[in-house]
């Protein structure tokens, strides 16, 4: 059975899917700021910023009618190394995939409902690119090029679709 949904963990390069996939939650939302200060940032358009994008999976997990014997718990604990490690996912529903995406956030019941698995929710957060740091005064030298060389003049398009006609290129 193929679920609607998965995971593609990035580092191991292993894919992960579920006997069930209950729901999906996108959340894409932006911080609109109203202070002018705040904006002065290199990430705010329009006074807004985005944050996070994060995809909350409820899934269901079970050994029923599975070849592996208790797959359901190698599966929590596939899970579970993929939050401590802090690998990152593609996550991958029906409507859109996600990438760089943290498991930040892994909640499983064990109860009546699934006797021999469990039901669980997912929440993934999209891990952005790491901040730049500010660069320390070290007292480093910093290179100055020394080279003359002239620069290039650039070709326009015009000219070079005509260069390729006349080579019968085009």
């Amino acid at each position: 059975m193929t679920s609607s949904a998965c995971v593609l963990v990035k580092e191991p390069g292993i894919r992960l899917s579920f006997d069930g996939v209950l729901s999906v939650t996108h959340s894409l939302s932006l911080k609109v700021s109203t202070d002018t200060d705040e904006t002065a940032g290199t990430d705010y358009v329009n006074s807004a910023r985005n944050q996070p994008d994060t995809v909350t999976l409820t899934v269901i997990a079970s050994d029923v009618n599975s070849p592996v014997r208790d797959w359901s718990k190698s599966l929590l604990r596939a899970l579970a190394r993929v939050k401590e490690y802090r690998h990152l996912c593609r996550v991958v529903t029906g409507i859109r995939g996600y990438d760089d995406m943290l498991l930040t956030d892994l909640s499983v019941t064990q109860d009546e409902s699934c006797p021999y698995g469990w039901t669980g929710t997912l929440t993934f957060t999209h891990a952005g690119p790491a901040a730049a740091a500010a660069k320390t005064d070290d007292n480093s030298s910093t290179r100055t090029p020394a080279g003359s060389a002239a620069v290039r003049e650039t070709v326009s398009s015009g000219v070079l679709w005509q260069l390729l006609r006349e080579a019968g290129a085009v």
